[in-house]
């Protein structure tokens, strides 16, 4: 449920689904006309058993490849076992809170740049607050493949991000987690970057842990931006799924 795989891949497993269900279909059709007669007469040939059963094969196929499992997951008893069982659906848009190491980097930086400001990162007592940011977030889930996209917003410089890999797990004792790692760019004006410490492409990943009502992803991230200045900057993020849902 989160590989990268080429959509003529599963065009491909579409067809040959199709073509293993059809002598199962073609049995079974022939079977279910033999017990309603009224029936018998729209499949008395060879040639239309194999249409009806063609046709049968080819819509079970794309609904087993493409979105249609979300119909099963919405199901009141079978969804949920096969979330617990398996994963949630996690599509739809979520709202994420991150808050970031990258006021202490500050805090080092104006140090390190002044004679006058003494900073010790070992000292609990000045260390700032964590710099807190939000963004909408787009999910999109299929069978084997799962896109998280970060939507920009006007307070930050984030032009764009797409998702490089996400895979899922689950632990012995039931408990879900997701490993996301991504890609992102930030704006530019006029080709010149927004701040010294900015970087146009940057990757990062997050290890998020799934909640137990399938609502909420929380745990750490980091990212290498600015990592050849020591400015790459980590955190915590919690992803809560919005109320509606796609």
């Amino acid at each position: 449920m989160a590989k990268f795989v080429p959509l003529k891949f599963w065009v491909t497993i579409a067809v040959y689904l199709a073509l293993g269900m059809l002598p199962l279909l073609e049995l079974g059709i022939s079977w279910f006309s033999a017990k309603v007669p009224a029936l018998a007469p729209l499949v008395a040939d060879a040639l239309t058993t194999r249409l009806v059963a063609s046709l049968v094969a080819g819509l079970l196929a794309l609904f087993l490849v493409a979105q249609g499992w979300r119909i099963v997951w919405k199901l009141p008893y079978v969804g949920r076992k096969l979330s617990q069982a398996l994963f949630y659906d996690l599509n739809g848009t979520w709202t994420a809170s991150l808050q970031s190491n990258y006021s202490i980097v500050e805090e080092m930086k104006d140090a390190a740049n002044s004679t006058d400001i003494r900073f010790d990162v070992f000292d609990d007592t000045v260390l700032p607050s964590l710099l807190e940011r939000s963004f909408e977030v787009q999910i999109k889930q299929t069978w084997f493949r799962t896109d998280v996209e970060f939507l920009p917003n006007k307070t930050d410089p984030l032009l764009e991000s797409k998702t490089i890999s996400v895979e899922f797990f689950k632990a012995e004792n039931g408990t879900k987690s997701m490993a996301w790692i991504y890609e992102a760019k930030n704006k530019r004006e006029n080709g010149v970057r927004l701040a010294v410490t900015d970087e146009h492409t940057y990757q990062g990943a997050a290890n998020l842990k799934l909640s137990v009502d399938g609502n909420e992803l929380s745990g750490e991230f980091w990212q290498n931006r600015s990592w050849h200045r020591g400015l790459n900057a980590a955190g915590l993020i919690v992803l809560r799924r919005n109320q509606e849902k796609v």
